[in-house]
């Protein structure tokens, strides 16, 4: 929940609580009223009884009479007062209620609290086109993830079309919003709004509150990519670079292209291209690559490449390299092969 929706839901429960308030005030104002004026001959429980049937209008039988004028005059304010006061709070608690106030806010309490018990999750800053896209990827390799956006639009559709996924309406760029989504516990997090600005100061803001962060900048131009690495980011993404070779790979290698696009599209299979990194200690360290035995038993894991602690590549390696510490696994298939691979490769 953003920092301007915990304004917004204070507010409305101290509304709430003003206007139970001026109730009571409203009740315990006729009990002393009708107290005084019944005199020693009527006990507390009697003005209680007295103030309660007039500040409710049931016209039950009065207990204490109201023939003076004093009371007269009393009863009649009274009754002025106490049906504004309760015609006040009820239709304050039935607008909170009706409004979906109440509900929001304790869907958003709700939703906080599973943002905070969650630890090595993706943040998406972003709801646009490419927010969603990144959304939907994220979900079906399994990854827990949060999304930020200042547009409820966009937060609906993403309700709509993928209610599992946590949301915080805020800006990105704000530290409390960053720190609201868990990035100082999160793997990794992604900025794609539109303003150049805004996805600066999140990049910045973000390797402030976790140094180990990944964090993946959308970009405009090749200038604010060159900024965005300066500010901290991993790895920055240009649309208009993207598409551009998305459309030279369509006129020169379309079969390629449609492999891809079907690999991703294939919700039987869901196959994907995934890195694991083996950590030092890992049972598999120093091991052959044929010990690991990739595609056998039902797991259909195509090892594609390995990337050694420097850094360099070595694709469709051969089966008697040793696997060292550091070393990242290319390789391609469902998620649940891969998550049994890093089960495999996990320190005891």
């Amino acid at each position: 929940m953003s920092i301007k929706d915990e304004a917004e839901f204070l507010t409305l429960q101290r509304r709430v609580r003003n206007a139970a308030l001026l109730l009571l005030f409203a009740f315990g104002v006729g009990v002393v009223g009708y107290h005084l004026i019944g005199g020693p001959e009527y006990d507390w429980l009697d003005a209680v009884f007295m103030a309660a049937i007039i500040l409710t209008t049931t016209g039950l039988r009065e207990v204490i009479p109201v023939e003076s004028h004093v009371a007269e005059i009393f009863t009649t304010a009274y009754i002025l007062f106490g049906a504004t006061a309760a015609v006040y709070t009820l239709s304050t608690i039935t607008a909170f209620i009706v409004e979906g106030d109440l509900t929001r806010g304790f869907r958003r309490r709700r939703m906080q609290k599973q943002i905070d018990a969650l630890t090595g999750h993706y943040v998406v800053c972003g709801a646009g086109q490419t927010g969603t896209a990144v959304l939907r990827e994220l979900r079906s390799t399994g990854q827990r993830c949060v999304v930020i956006e200042h547009n409820h639009a966009h937060l609906q559709t993403i309700e709509a079309d993928m209610p599992d996924v946590l949301q915080l309406h805020g800006d990105c760029a704000d530290d409390e919003t960053l720190a609201k989504a868990g990035v100082s516990r999160a793997a990794g997090i992604v900025v794609c709004t539109d303003d150049d600005k805004n996805v600066l100061v999140t990049t910045v803001l973000a390797r402030q509150l976790n140094p180990t962060l990944r964090i993946v900048a959308r970009a405009t131009s090749e200038r604010v990519g060159t900024r965005l690495r300066q500010a901290g980011a991993d790895a920055v993404v240009s649309p208009a670079q993207i598409g551009g070779m998305r459309l030279a790979s369509e006129l020169l290698r379309p079969t390629v292209v449609g492999f891809l696009d079907q690999m991703l599209r294939d919700t039987n299979r869901n196959l994907r291209i995934e890195e694991v990194l083996v950590p030092n200690g890992s049972p598999v360290v120093g091991v052959s690559l044929e010990s690991l035995r990739l595609h056998e038993g039902g797991t259909g894991l195509l090892l594609l490449a390995t990337r050694d602690p420097s850094g360099a590549y070595q694709f469709n390696p051969s089966a008697d390299v040793v696997v060292a510490p550091g070393t990242r696994l290319i390789a391609m298939g469902d998620p649940p092969s891969v998550q049994s691979l890093r089960d495999r490769v996990r320190v005891s």
